[in-house]
């Protein structure tokens, strides 16, 4: 009996064991203030495919369209932090040299989880993360919502 309940006690905590990464895979959308649809897709590896500038971005393999760096090979991968509330988020853009990813630069990020199917999201441009969600970047925050 004692053995039946300590397996129990162990596939239950494992069963809510699930990180805000875990929860965070997946494929999300949002509208923004200016109409534009927005799509993020999480991979498990790290890896994350977004909507830039309207165009959707596949972040394991993408080419750079236009500029000094047009053709060039780049990935795009997310780190979160959630030891803080709210959670730091860096995406992470890297051009491919010589089979090898070179960091370029990131976006900083923050999030909060509403719930498991909704996520508020800022994205900083300007190197700048936001330290919390506020007036001052209500324009610049989205609500992306799962899609199952």
């Amino acid at each position: 009996m004692k053995k039946l309940m300590l397996l129990f006690l162990v596939l239950t905590s494992i069963s809510y064991a699930q990180t805000k990464k875990d929860i965070l895979i997946g494929n999300w959308k949002a509208t923004d203030s200016n109409g534009t649809e927005n799509k993020m897709v999480f991979s498990p590896d790290g890896f994350i495919s977004m909507t830039i500038n309207g165009e959707f971005i596949d972040g394991k393999n993408f080419e750079v369209k236009g500029g000094k760096n047009n053709g060039q090979k780049g990935t795009l991968k997310y780190e979160i932090d959630d030891s803080n509330a709210p959670i730091k988020m860096d995406i992470i853009a890297a051009s491919l040299e010589k089979g090898k990813a070179v960091e370029k630069g990131r976006l900083l990020a923050i999030l909060e989880f509403i719930n498991n199917d909704e996520i508020k999201i800022n994205i900083s441009i300007n190197q700048a993360r936001a330290l919390e969600f506020n007036e001052t970047n209500q324009e610049s925050t989205i609500v992306l919502r799962r899609q199952k």
